[in-house]
């Protein structure tokens, strides 16, 4: 499968493109800048260019059976910039007939299924008010991903990302009062991926996370 992920030189984005290639896909990524050595796997595509370019999503997905963005906030970026990058995705997909779109979230999301429990009626509260620009974008960027006609699905991380091994041993679906609070990074690319190359919830909003022991 022809997999272009953005955002692939984040900790999240490193597991995708790891998983993806171990898998046998065939991986293109768009960067800003050019990766050093021993970054990405010789077997990588990369394109440099900026995700809130338009030429450059084109460029990098084009051909794609499967997007997956992995792209968050860094130091300097635009504060809508999950906003842009997906409407420049969905401009780009459309442009080209690719369906299958996949995008990293954060619990600020909301989705009608959800019961969240204390922690997380907890965390929906205090988001908005700490990371207001942050969960703003996020928010945008999910109406736009939900609004796009595509086979999309919006995979929403626990609050808190770790280190931890590549377990594959996590619960994915709607917000409940036995969510966790922490998701392994590597597990989180792991759900991402499958998504993509499964057709997995499709037009869902699941939430990945550890059980909290």
């Amino acid at each position: 499968m022809k997999i272009a992920i953005l955002g692939a030189s984040g900790s999240v984005g490193r597991e995708l493109v790891t998983q993806a290639v171990a898998a046998g896909h065939d991986v293109t990524v768009l960067v800003r800048h050019t990766p050093g050595p021993g970054l990405f796997d010789p077997r990588v595509t990369v394109v440099q260019g900026d995700a809130g370019d338009p030429d450059s999503v084109n460029r990098a997905i084009a051909g794609s059976d499967a997007v997956l963005s992995a792209l968050g906030h860094a130091k300097g970026s635009p504060q809508d910039v999950l906003a842009i990058a997906t409407s420049n995705m969905v401009a780009a997909m459309r442009a080209h007939g690719i369906r299958r779109l996949v995008v990293l979230a954060s619990p600020s999301v909301t989705e009608q299924g959800d019961r969240p429990g204390l922690f997380y009626r907890f965390v929906r509260l205090a988001m908005p008010l700490a990371m207001r620009a942050v969960t703003l974008d996020h928010r945008a960027q999910s109406r736009l991903v939900m609004e796009s006609g595509l086979d999309w699905t919006i995979v929403r991380g626990a609050l808190g990302f770790t280190d931890g091994p590549h377990t594959g041993r996590y619960q994915a679906g709607p917000m409940t009062p036995d969510a966790g609070r922490s998701i392994s990074r590597a597990d989180l690319a792991e759900c991402m991926l499958a998504s993509a190359t499964q057709g997995t919830f499709v037009h869902a909003l699941p939430l990945v996370s550890h059980k909290d022991e």
